[in-house]
């Protein structure tokens, strides 16, 4: 069987590559060392599909997503969550997974919502199932499947085995979490097929409950918890009752375990109404959990009477139509609980009132016309003969009619929208929100909220089947679909979810951001791209892969932090397929930043954090990059106390690639450090150097220490390559400011002297303590004059640490020296962060001793 795609195989953080390796190809497997990649299928290439899933969120035909080209080939590239590929090889290899050409597995590739997952592993397992009573591999099959889950759905996991295959498996499963056929009928995935609740990943907790003041009450729940299954069907009763008025969610804490604790939850299950983050107590009866969920909508239901309605209804400032439930006789009119869920479902369109037609009311009820019901007064004006009846009680229905009673929002044709594109570029047009349907398909009621939910965007609506140029000029074939047309002159698209709440958030988003979508025509007028001398960050992405949609939300938030001082852009390779080729582009997502027409590619993780660090160190580099003139110059002639250290790596090698945020974050860590410099030296383009060097294999990291002949140089060999450690070993080549302390050396400098002191209690076998050196280093230079730092070596002054009651490492104590009482316990400093530190010292040192010049360095 051959692979979707050939990448470099056993390339890890911590692995070395041979250069000659990296052609080479297991014939049993190959393994992409890069997480989070949907690699691009080729036509040279076998490739297998599963489709059957009918409850993927994008639609009940898996097919009708996937590109074209693949449905022309009848084949398609497998991409489940940052797709582990050759993990769903092997599972194909084992018979876990029917072979090429049978379509009788769910769809791993349609959606990249955490709920449909989800149902399709579950689907894989419950297939099997049929066949388990009489096949004596059954147990372990289910074994391998399940592990294949925790695997597929866990970012690390999906990383260690893409790069190290099975070995790199063997911590994660020592404690194995595999699940029976009996979890998956019965457990997995509570609340999947519930329309009316929603499924809440981390990453759409943060965009729809975080960032919005949407009302939501959302239920923390784990698989495993019984009092979680038992609740269900109410959450279920409540979620429909409670559909429009407010937002009802769920997060599986097995899966996202890291949301859940960042929320505080520690029992299950946990019931959270949001924005207020307040925990629910009470009994979790329908009933119950209703009232509570009511008492917590942002509306207002007006009661009036014969004494307020002149006031109230005539004179209301706010302009909108009324919906006013009349109680007569027969009782036909709202009950409280009702009339708030119809004026949560209708806030900021309709003033919803009630009123009752008895005692000193009757006459008002006369003069209006009414005996009781529910009239809906269009234009505001609240006067006999001007409503119209509304014939239910019930809250979504009344909704209906009232949503369907209200104007539509603006139908924009052709020279409209153009007229609209032009004044967005000059700057006389404020963002648009344009939705496109065709026909009827697309035209949901509740989108008739949007033009409220959106008081500085405007809204309109485009039919594309009348206006079939435009919505292919836009490439818009799916629908219905929404753009938010900026007034820089581009637009951006969104992939979420069809709600007017979602869409309302990422319009306000949109409409601020500095991202929008290109297109052939950009890259050839040279104002994006290579040729461009504006810096451009551009994700060339595919809507149908996963960890594209999973980036696109970090890709968003990042472009906030830029301003003008970077432009943002998405390439949809499903429509620019000849765009990306062009570009190189060989798996999705690939983001690239074209800084003075030089092409960084990004490498690091899907994150906020890690990409701005990238577009930073890419725009100020803080490593110098070396050729063979000035690593001669510079680290061969370098002064006698200076220190080089310098990375020989290749673009081409993945250890290398991940490696290379380290070694930045490294070299701002010593910036400022004296004599300290930290270069790179890219092996294919200086490839002399290199063999000079006797560089066998990236990354090889090399320091040149202080008072050293030519070229002579240390390796390093540790296991980490973090930031702090590569720190923590260049530390070990400088002079120290640190004094070393023995017991009697302590006794007659510390606890004698008058000077005051701050001591490390460290092991060297204390990662720790290796990791903290270097700061207390910066410690040590930054009291000069004030106060004197020491360190003490437990392993060999046991004694003396056990008299200082030190109980772990590293310890650091602060010793005042001002007065004759001190013990050896000291004053004990918690922090390991050099700044803290140091204001400590500060903030405790006898006040003449400040008068002392110091060396602040920070």
């Amino acid at each position: 069987m051959e692979y979707l795609a050939q990448f470099p195989q056993g390339e890890g953080m911590m692995g070395d590559m041979d250069p000659s390796s990296r052609h080479s190809k297991s014939s049993e497997s190959v393994n992409i060392w890069e997480s989070g990649m949907c690699p691009l299928p080729s036509s040279s290439i076998q490739m297998n599909f599963y489709f059957a899933s009918t409850r993927a969120s994008i639609g009940t035909n898996c097919m009708r997503d996937i590109p074209p080209l693949f449905k022309l080939l009848g084949k398609v590239s497998l991409c489940f969550m940052n797709v582990s590929h050759g993990l769903i090889q092997q599972l194909q290899i084992n018979g876990l997974l029917p072979p090429a050409g049978r379509s009788t597995s769910p769809c791993l590739c349609c959606s990249s919502s955490l709920s449909s997952a989800s149902r399709a592993t579950k689907d894989i397992v419950l297939q099997q199932g049929d066949k388990r009573y009489d096949d004596p591999e059954a147990h372990n099959k289910f074994l391998k499947i399940t592990r294949a889950y925790e695997v597929l759905k866990d970012e690390d996991l999906r990383k260690k085995y893409d790069t190290h295959g099975e070995e790199g498996l063997s911590e994660n499963f020592g404690r194995p979490k595999y699940e029976s056929w009996q979890y998956y009928q019965e457990e997995f995935g509570i609340y999947d097929d519930d329309p009316e609740i929603i499924t809440l990943s981390r990453a759409d907790f943060e965009m729809s409950v975080e960032s919005t003041d949407d009302v939501w009450f959302v239920n923390f729940y784990s698989p495993h918890c019984s009092h979680c299954h038992t609740l269900a069907p109410t959450w279920r009763e409540v979620a429909r009752e409670l559909e429009g008025v407010i937002r009802i969610g769920a997060v599986n804490c097995e899966d996202e375990w890291q949301l859940c604790r960042m929320q505080g939850i520690r029992s299950y299950p946990s019931l959270m109404m949001y924005p207020i983050k307040e925990k629910f107590h009470g009994d979790k009866t329908r009933k119950e959990l209703v009232k509570y969920a009511l008492q917590h909508t942002k509306v207002r239901v007006f009661e009036l009477w014969s004494g307020n309605f002149e006031g109230t209804v005539n004179q209301n400032e706010n302009g909108l139509p009324w919906l006013i439930s009349y109680c007569g006789e027969g009782g036909d009119c709202f009950t409280t609980s009702t009339a708030l869920k119809v004026a949560g479902m209708l806030s900021e369109l309709v003033n919803v009132g009630t009123m009752s037609c008895h005692g000193n009311n009757e006459n008002l009820c006369e003069t209006l016309g009414v005996e009781g019901g529910t009239v809906y007064y269009k234009d505001g004006v609240v006067q006999k003969g001007q409503g119209m009846s509304i014939s239910s009680l019930v809250a979504q229905e009344v909704t209906n009619q009232v949503l369907s009673l209200l104007p539509d929002v603006t139908i924009l044709d052709q020279e409209k929208l153009k007229d609209i594109r032009e004044k967005l570029k000059s700057g006389e047009e404020g963002p648009w929100l344009i939705h496109f349907v065709e026909g009827d398909e697309g035209r949901h009621l509740e989108l008739r909220k949007l033009p409220a939910m959106l008081s500085d965007i405007k809204v309109g609506r485009v039919d594309c089947q009348l206006v079939r140029y435009i919505c292919n000029q836009l490439h818009i074939h799916k629908f219905p679909s929404f753009l938010v047309f900026k007034q820089s002159g581009g637009y951006e698209i969104y992939y979420g979810r069809a709600t007017a709440h979602d869409v309302a958030a990422f319009a306000r988003d949109a409409s601020v951001i500095r991202l929008e979508a290109l297109g052939p025509g950009d890259f050839e007028s040279r104002r994006v791209g290579p040729s461009s001398q504006q810096a451009w960050f551009i994700d060339f992405f595919a809507p149908w892969c996963p960890p594209c949609m999973k980036l696109l939300p970090e890709f968003r938030k990042t472009a906030k932090n830029f301003g003008d001082v970077v432009n943002f852009g998405t390439v949809d390779c499903t429509i620019h397929a000849d765009l990306c080729r062009m570009y190189n582009v060989r798996s999705y997502p690939t983001t690239i930043l074209y800084n003075q027409s030089i092409p960084h590619q990004y490498h690091g993780h899907h994150n906020v954090h890690a990409m701005v660090e990238f577009i930073q160190d890419t725009l100020t580099p803080p490593v110098l990059t070396l050729d063979s003139t000035s690593f001669q110059q510079l680290v061969v002639g370098k002064g006698e106390e200076e220190i080089w250290l310098v990375d020989f790596y290749t673009t081409w090698c993945g250890p290398c690639l991940q490696m290379m945020p380290e070694w930045n974050r490294l070299a701002k860590m010593l910036k400022g450090t004296a004599n300290v410099f930290v270069a790179k030296v890219e092996c294919q383009e200086q490839s002399q150097l290199c063999n000079q060097q006797g560089v066998t294999s990236y990354p090889s990291l090399r320091l040149f220490p202080p008072r050293s002949s030519r070229g002579s140089h240390f390796i390093y060999n540790g296991w980490h390559r973090d930031a702090e450690s590569l720190q923590a070993w260049a530390y070990e080549f400088l002079p120290s400011a640190v004094d070393t302390l023995t017991f009697q050396s302590f006794s007659s400098q510390v606890m004698e002297g008058r000077e005051a002191w701050i001591v490390d209690f460290y092991a060297p076998w204390c990662g720790h303590c290796q990791v903290f050196k270097p700061q207390f280093e910066r410690v040590a230079n930054s009291i000069e004059g004030i106060a004197r730092a020491g360190k003490v070596d437990c392993t060999q002054e046991q004694h003396l640490c056990q008299k200082a009651g030190v109980n772990s490492y590293p310890s650091v104590r602060f010793y005042p020296g001002d007065s004759n009482n001190q013990n050896y316990y000291g004053w004990d400093i918690v922090s390991q962060n050099a700044e803290e530190i140091v204001q400590f010292v500060k903030n405790n040192i006898p006040k003449q001793k400040l008068a002392a010049p110091n060396h602040d360095e920070f």
